[in-house]
């Protein structure tokens, strides 16, 4: 009993540090969101006057896109926030029950997920944005050389806005890459995208500019309406498949391999995996030697885990064994 007591003493406090390790990563993340929610705003504001000025539909949708990043980012935010607030004991509302011991350390690991959860809901607010986006460069493709042409002031707003989104890039690059985290690794391939429409925007009013071709700015911004719509729809994507506990298989067939080098492990009989969150749980049964005893499975268990942990970055592992028939028959 005493082993057992030490075990679960054991299991609870190496979650906590997990738990801790991972709201560290939290914070630090939702102290960059802040900063990118800045340089966004900024961006939007600066794009949406020079757009009005210059008569650019183009850089007019760039703004829309970037205020698709501030909205997207606001969610993120509140998402992150609940998923750090390991110490309230309501989640969405609802009690959560005090449990004890390993459970209660999965529960508040299970709050990981509420980022997963409110990315989702950013990717609707962008799908619905790049359709306004598609909407109005259509509608103003057909009066295109009718109302003003794109001017300088359009292509200033664009400049601005590709050097100001290019910082935002590294910033977010810098601070995943350190953290692996995943929401800021994601924050900064959007932000190299919106590197690439921004600068594209400013080829396209210059060319506009210099062609006397106003019918160009109305395309660009038709492809940018469609260049968000994709980024929507990624973003749906990659959050669905992981609220449906979706893990590439690749993944899955990789760390079956490295725990069948054990020479106890018979076999596996189930495996499932998950993410909370940007943390992976397994759960397997496996089949041992009949005759083994508990300490000695105790033993492997503990080795099974610690190799999960350090070659795959598995923090939560819960492993059941049963025995091999084939030995009983022996």
């Amino acid at each position: 009993m005493n082993n057992l007591a030490q075990y679960l003493k054991r299991e609870g406090v190496h979650l906590s540090v997990i738990e801790e390790q991972e709201i560290k990563k939290l914070q630090t993340a939702l102290r960059s969101l802040w900063v990118n929610i800045a340089i966004y705003l900024l961006i939007t504001l600066i794009e949406y006057w020079l757009a009005a000025i210059g008569h650019s539909q183009a850089l007019r949708a760039d703004a829309m896109n970037n205020l698709s990043g501030v909205i997207s980012t606001l969610f993120l935010i509140v998402g992150l926030h609940t998923a750090t607030d390991s110490d309230d004991h309501f989640l969405v509302g609802k009690r959560i029950p005090l449990l004890n011991g390993r459970n209660d350390d999965r529960m508040q690991l299970s709050r990981f997920r509420m980022a997963t959860i409110f990315t989702l809901v950013t990717s609707f607010i962008i799908i619905f944005i790049a359709g306004q986006i598609i909407f109005q460069g259509v509608k103003t493709m057909y009066t295109a050389g009718i109302s003003h042409h794109p001017n300088l002031y359009s292509a200033l707003g664009a400049g601005i806005a590709t050097v100001l989104m290019a910082v935002v890039w590294y910033f977010n690059y810098h601070n995943g890459k350190r953290l692996s985290n995943a929401v800021l690794s994601a924050a900064a391939k959007d932000s190299m995208g919106d590197v690439a429409t921004s600068f594209g925007t400013l080829v396209t009013v210059l060319m506009a500019f210099g062609f006397k071709t106003p019918w160009i700015d109305s395309t660009v911004s038709i492809i940018i309406g469609f260049f968000v719509l994709w980024s929507g729809l990624v973003i749906f994507q990659e959050c669905t498949l992981n609220l449906a506990d979706y893990v590439d298989p690749d993944l899955e067939q990789r760390i079956k391999s490295a725990i069948m080098q054990f020479d106890d492990v018979h076999q596996i009989r189930e495996f499932r995996s998950r993410y909370n969150g940007d943390v992976l749980i397994v759960e397997m049964l496996i089949m041992v030697n009949a005759k083994m005893d508990v300490l000695t499975l105790y033993g492997l268990t503990e080795r099974i885990e610690k190799m999960l942990e350090e070659q795959f970055q598995i923090f939560d592992v819960t492993t059941q064994a049963v025995p091999d028939p084939d030995d009983e028959l022996e």
